[in-house]
């Protein structure tokens, strides 16, 4: 139940950032919306998410070594 509780809140959350996102946009400076901006937003977000796919692929695998039992020749 508190995991149902929590994934809406989140949710909630997300769709509310994303609605003040598109209000804030109506009030930015043009040289904020060029194309060199976007380029560069991007590329960050590929890096945030470049560097958790690795966080959570060295968390899975250090969670997981321990707790496979090895096999024995």
């Amino acid at each position: 139940m508190i995991t149902a509780i929590t994934a809406a809140i989140l949710f909630i959350g997300l769709v509310g950032v994303a609605l003040l996102g598109r209000r804030v946009r109506r009030y930015l400076p043009q040289d904020h919306l060029s194309t060199e901006s976007k380029d560069a937003v991007k590329l960050a977000m590929g890096l945030v998410a470049t560097m958790t796919a690795l966080l959570l692929g060295l968390l899975i695998s250090s969670a997981r070594g321990p707790t496979t039992p090895c096999e024995v020749k």
